[in-house]
């Protein structure tokens, strides 16, 4: 007769065939779990290396010094600038928008910075007009390796063939000052597919549209957009308002806060079923800078907009007027900023003050960091001990600390108009926040503020350095260049907005298509 040993207190033990049929069961099991597992990080592997595979990306800038960044909040945080360029390119369809041969990169003529405040909880989408005549920097081709040299007087949307996504950086932070920290390319093809990505956007027009350039054919009323449609309305501008690009942004703000919409309700971006085709879209049909050229990087950049809401997003442009009195017969129907108005909006976004009488995010020149330098930042200077010598006798060196073209030449220009001897040395090897006159002996002091008074700088920013008879002025991100002979200097933060400013917030639902540009004033 078999003898067992007793069992311990507590513990039951089943009968002995029990015991390998469970080992048994659970081998299988634990096996397929572990495949699961296995097969789950190898899928997701595998797919994420499918996105990164789909992005297209380019280096950042086309050769020209950024200016400098934003100035930090009181917690240490900077805004971001991501520029958003929208390209006519016509790849991979197949010729069904006309110009068949426009397949390459095509141009920027969509050129919407959009400004990120340091906390990350709003945002400024500031439009610039793609017939916007400026100045259009140097550029280098990163495919070509050619340097495209700077020209006056051209429509901002020839900046993308000049250099690609990186000339349109550079081209847009000569004129706003704003440092780009990334940027997005989209082509037409991208807005048809995010527009089907997020099954439609909904939007209201006040009056029927048909555009036969566009093709767009809609009622007055609510419609649901489709790819297709998201696209025809995006291009729509001969049949709404005043017929031109300038007008045409009312109706990209209204789909892109449909979007913004769509994208942040609760139902899109947490079900996987609808994320996915966001993402694959998203990847898929842009081009992005080389430092976001990846699936989990452009995920850790959209994790910075998940605390935005449409409400807290303001669409901005700044006051054009149109140029039909140019010399020049082809640009006679193109547009320039309004100035002083337009660089007051650049200020205002630069020191990240609300645009819709919401909470400012500028930090307190009081605390030290990112203070102001306009005159009120320090202690005025004290008076000269010397009258300023004749300016034919007061040697004059101008270096561009900020790398935008032609700003020293617009210093020199202005100072010798003005009878001063100027020469033009290198440019700084990093930006340069805010301009300085520097002089050497104690009797060049009255010169270096007259210099200083010349080009709009404050007393602050003349100092002595050196031990030389000569000015030195080193141009900082505070100055703007002025007429030839003229004075030119910092443009002072404003307390409101222009008043012939557009802005709108990404919560409005009002129709589209109803106003003419001008009475879009807040």
């Amino acid at each position: 007769m078999a003898v067992h040993a007793p069992a311990r207190p507590g513990h039951r033990r089943g009968p002995a065939a029990e015991r390998p049929a469970r080992r048994r069961w659970l081998r299988p099991v634990a096996l397929a779990t572990g495949l699961t597992l296995v097969g789950g990080c190898a899928g997701a592997y595998l797919y994420i290396r499918h996105l990164d595979a789909n992005i297209q990306h380019a280096p950042l800038g086309a050769g020209n010094a950024p200016p400098p960044g934003g100035a930090a909040d009181e917690h240490g945080r900077t805004a971001m600038n991501i520029l958003i360029i929208g390209t006519d390119s016509r790849k991979d369809l197949g010729g069904a928008y006309g110009d068949r041969e426009n397949v390459g990169q095509g141009n920027n003529d969509v050129n919407i910075v959009l400004h990120l405040y340091p906390d990350r909880r709003s945002a400024v989408a500031l439009d610039l007009p793609r017939d916007t005549l400026i100045d259009l920097p140097a550029c280098k081709d990163p495919q070509s390796g050619r340097t495209a040299p700077a020209v006056k007087h051209r429509p901002l949307n020839e900046a993308m063939g000049r250099g690609g996504p990186g000339c349109v950086q550079d081209t847009v932070q000569s004129v706003t000052h704003l440092k780009i920290d990334h940027f997005a390319v989209v082509n037409f093809q991208g807005v048809k597919d995010l527009t089907d990505a997020v099954d439609g956007v909904d939007v209201t027009l006040c009056r029927p549209i048909r555009d036969s350039d566009s093709h767009l054919d809609l009622p007055a009323g609510l419609s649901h957009l489709t790819g297709e449609q998201g696209l025809q309305f995006v291009r729509t501008r001969h049949a709404v308002q005043d017929g031109t690009a300038v007008g045409r942004f009312s109706m990209q703000r209204d789909f892109l806060s449909a979007l913004l919409r769509k994208l942040t309700d609760r139902g899109t971006l947490l079900d996987p079923a609808k994320a996915f085709p966001v993402i694959e879209a998203a990847t898929r049909s842009i081009t992005v800078d080389d430092a976001i050229a990846g699936t989990t990087k452009l995920v850790g950049l959209a994790s910075e907009l998940k605390n935005i809401k449409p409400a807290e997003v303001a669409f901005a442009q700044p006051p054009v007027e149109y140029t039909q009195d140019d010399p020049d017969r082809e640009l006679k129907q193109k547009d320039r900023l309004v100035q002083p108005a337009a660089d007051q909006l650049f200020a205002l976004v630069r020191a990240d003050k609300s645009l819709t009488g919401g909470p400012d995010q500028a930090p307190d020149p009081a605390a030290g960091a990112g203070a102001g330098t306009g005159p009120a930042a320090s202690a005025p200077a004290a008076p000269p001990t010397d009258p300023p010598a004749a300016p034919s006798t007061v040697a004059v060196n101008v270096v561009n600390g900020v790398g935008i073209p032609g700003l020293a030449t617009s210093a020199q220009t202005a100072l010798a108009g003005l009878g001063y001897p100027v020469t033009l040395g290198r440019n700084t090897a990093q930006p340069v926040a805010a301009s300085t006159v520097r002089y050497g002996q104690a009797d060049r002091k009255g010169a270096a503020e007259a210099v200083a008074k010349a080009l709009g700088l404050p007393e602050s920013a003349v100092a002595a350095e050196g031990g030389g008879r000569s000015v030195l002025v080193t141009l900082g991100a505070d100055y703007r260049a002025g007429a030839p002979g003229a004075a030119a200097g910092p443009v002072p933060v404003p307390t409101a907005v222009p008043s012939d400013a557009s802005v709108h917030t990404g919560d409005e639902t009002a129709c589209s298509g109803g106003a003419r540009f001008g009475t879009f004033v807040r």
